[in-house]
């Protein structure tokens, strides 16, 4: 009986450590549409005012302060050890005749997630990166 209690036990454990891992985030529609399209400007004025926006938004967002920003890569320090708090990147890849894809990245150094959430932060980057709305 205590074997079997045992075994309950550690089978229950394995199950709750794999839902924990394993759960998605459950995106609005609307976000996840915006994490899904990809981000690109073109020409100087609107990079650059896609670019002042993701400073901002990295400045308002990030737990970690501005590590590197120049004109094409805007990151933070990493995280601390095993915190939920979210570190960023975003960088800005030339693809020609002045039209560029901007990329966003967030993360933390825990293993039972970030606090903001990593993917809908980044859908409300991509989101304010792109249209100014928060």
């Amino acid at each position: 009986m205590k074997r079997y209690i045992g075994t309950s036990l550690l089978l229950a454990f394995f199950v709750l450590l794999y839902g924990c891992s394993a759960a998605q985030t459950k995106l609005s529609s609307d976000l996840q549409a915006e994490f899904d399209k990809p981000l690109y400007c073109e020409g100087e004025d609107e990079c650059k005012l896609m670019w002042e926006r993701a400073t901002f938004f990295v400045n308002s967002n990030a737990a970690y302060k501005i590590q590197i920003h120049n004109d094409t890569v805007i990151q933070t320090y990493n995280p601390s050890e095993n915190s939920p708090s979210l570190a960023f990147s975003v960088t800005k890849e030339p693809l020609g005749n002045g039209k560029y894809q901007i990329w966003t990245k967030a993360w933390c150094a825990n293993m039972f997630g970030c606090q903001p959430n990593h993917i809908e932060t980044i859908a409300k980057a991509k989101k304010y990166i792109r249209t100014g709305q928060k």
